[in-house]
């Protein structure tokens, strides 16, 4: 009988052990701040990071070994450089066209690089269905329970 040598996502652990400490470094300095609308959201983001790094690497582990079979497929390349000029444009557009315009054209250009397969008229309506929402949901979420100033519509 033959052993396993377990494999584990080295650098992924290493990341987000980064991001752990970042995390700390951040969530002791949101400490400092005065106003409760300041530090509120910070340390909010900075808690489910941490949360979620320390999950990563405890799910690491303590993953099962992979399938001999199962092998991991190579990523798309032009659909990384695509996400990452995406999110670029939507950024650099938004103060001029607004939050919501930006939102919806960025999201739709995501979802259309990201398909594998052909879309049915059901699958075109349900994701601008979850474009719209999510959009929406993240305008409401900062713009009326935050109060964070979102770049509006110009006209």
């Amino acid at each position: 009988m033959t052993t396993k040598k377990r494999e584990f996502d080295t650098p992924g652990i290493i990341l987000a052990g980064t991001f752990i400490l970042i995390g700390g470094i951040f969530l002791n300095d949101a400490r400092t701040l005065m106003d409760a609308d300041s530090y509120v959201f910070p340390m909010a983001i900075c808690v489910v990071m941490i949360v979620l790094c320390i999950s990563f690497i405890v799910w690491n582990l303590l993953k099962p070994h992979p399938d001999e079979d199962a092998t991991a497929k190579p990523g798309s390349t032009v659909r990384r450089v695509g996400l990452v000029v995406l999110m670029l444009a939507s950024a650099f557009v938004m103060p001029y066209v607004g939050f919501l315009p930006a939102g919806f054209g960025v999201f739709a250009a995501l979802m259309a690089i990201a398909k594998f397969k052909p879309w049915t008229w059901k699958h075109a309506v349900t994701y601008a269905l979850i474009c719209v929402a999510i959009v929406t949901g993240f305008y409401v979420l900062f713009d009326v329970v935050f109060l964070v100033p979102l770049p509006e519509i110009p006209f």
